[in-house]
């Protein structure tokens, strides 16, 4: 009866302990990479942020043909009733768009693309998303409803592009490996590699704060940090993306 006793103890503490396991990991992913991103950038001083933007991507491994493509595409077409579609083939890819909402704020659009030209067809889902400066508040709930859209429109788990893009005010005068490092500190981050240029520094690094990762070179990296200063004394811009910068800078 002992060990009966002792055997249903140790069982229920395993049970408990996976259960606050469980629990932590799925706390910790209630907040996006776009939100923390977001919430260290709002804490920095002599920074505006000007934009930001979400690039969603899933190989489809069994759309292997327009056919399959259009079939998914009608069950997208279900989801989001409201949204017009247009469609472009040409000899190398077959693709349809279908924008979700463009306004002064933020613009949110589906891709589905089929290539044409290989012997092991390839095709993808994404998914993308930019706007402009919001509050926190409002991007918590935007959050949310991204998260929403991304489980509706993905089969699997996407692989998901962050960034932010903005500026440092001109009181900040030093230079620009200081600001990069100022950066690296605000996202606990340890450089991997850089390209740096008079006017222009790129920085790839790693950081414990953000779930998707890349491994390049055998060195795992999940953050890259852009700068460019305009002119001489001209304003500095910034990007910061994970795992890797997709927009412009």
């Amino acid at each position: 009866m002992k060990i009966n006793k002792t055997l249903i103890i140790i069982t229920i503490l395993i049970g408990l302990a996976c259960l606050t396991i469980g629990n932590n990991i799925t706390i910790a992913r209630t907040k996006s990479d776009l939100i923390t991103i977001n919430e260290i950038l709002q804490k920095q001083e002599n920074v505006t942020i000007n934009e930001w933007s979400l690039h969603a991507r899933e190989r489809l491994e069994n759309v292997t043909s327009i056919e399959d493509a259009k079939a998914y595409q009608s069950e997208l077409k279900t989801v989001f009733p409201n949204g017009d579609w247009v469609e472009t083939k040409n000899q190398q890819s077959w693709q349809a768009k279908m924008v979700l909402k463009s306004s002064g704020q933020t613009e949110e659009s589906i891709i589905l693309t089929t290539s044409l030209t290989t012997d092991n067809v390839q095709s993808y889902i994404m998914y993308e998303v930019r706007g402009k400066k919001l509050a926190d508040k409002e991007m918590k709930r935007l959050d949310m409803e991204i998260n929403k859209k991304i489980s509706d429109i993905f089969r699997g788990k996407p692989t998901i592009f962050s960034c932010i893009k903005g500026e440092f005010s001109d009181k900040m005068n030093e230079t620009l490996p200081y600001k990069v490092n100022h950066l690296l500190d605000a996202f606990q981050a340890k450089k991997v590699e850089a390209l740096e240029e008079d006017d222009f520094i790129s920085t790839s690094a790693y950081t414990p704060l953000f779930e998707e990762r890349i491994d390049n070179s055998e060195k795992e990296m999940n953050v890259q940090i852009g700068l460019r200063t305009q002119d001489m004394g001209g304003k500095t811009t910034f990007v910061v993306g994970t795992p890797i910068i997709t927009i412009e800078y």
